[in-house]
């Protein structure tokens, strides 16, 4: 039976191990991939992710619904990912694991193939690249990107509109 997250949050603020389990496994791929993705280090990835959920688990007790669940653990994890790519300041490098994560295909379908797509985003401003990734990668609208990133939806908006010209762009010039 597919338990409501609320359900889950519930039971976990009462005590259970096993909703908290569910909850965890829910999410952590999905994590994970957002993590890799804003250009973290496979193994560096792995770590981020369960600080990700160790932050979240000790965050959860003050938990209160203001927009999704989702939302909220995404900026969690954001905000982990972003703490670590401001302290090393390392160029991201993409591994073979990273080829052969399961990807969403939106983003891939309007260009030529996935690497090129990795490439192209590695070349945009990282709130723009973000943004980018938040919405093909992951689903959200530009309303749950704002509250993820805080920052207003207008912002939101631009920001993937002018990502898509960049990619766009770039990518005629990778063609050619």
């Amino acid at each position: 039976m597919y338990e409501d997250d609320a359900v889950l949050i519930s039971a976990i603020q009462q005590g259970d191990e096993d909703a908290m389990a569910k909850l965890v496994r829910r999410y952590y791929d999905e994590i994970f991939r957002y993590i890799y993705r804003l250009g973290s280090p496979y193994e560096e990835a792995k770590d981020l992710t369960q600080e990700t959920f160790v932050a979240m688990l000790q965050a959860l007790p003050a938990y209160q619904e203001k927009g999704t669940f989702k939302a909220w653990l995404y900026r969690i994890a954001r905000n982990r990912a972003m703490n670590y790519v401001t302290r090393t300041r390392r160029p991201v490098e993409f591994t073979d694991e990273h080829a052969s994560m399961h990807q969403e295909p939106e983003l891939e379908e309007q260009f030529s193939n996935r690497s090129e797509v990795q490439e192209l985003l590695e070349t945009l401003p990282a709130k723009q690249r973000d943004a980018l990734i938040l919405k093909y990668y992951h689903g959200f609208t530009a309303k749950e990107i704002a509250a993820i990133t805080k920052t207003t939806l207008p912002s939101v908006k631009s920001r993937l509109f002018q990502g898509l010209q960049k990619l766009r762009k770039r990518a005629k010039g990778v063609m050619e």
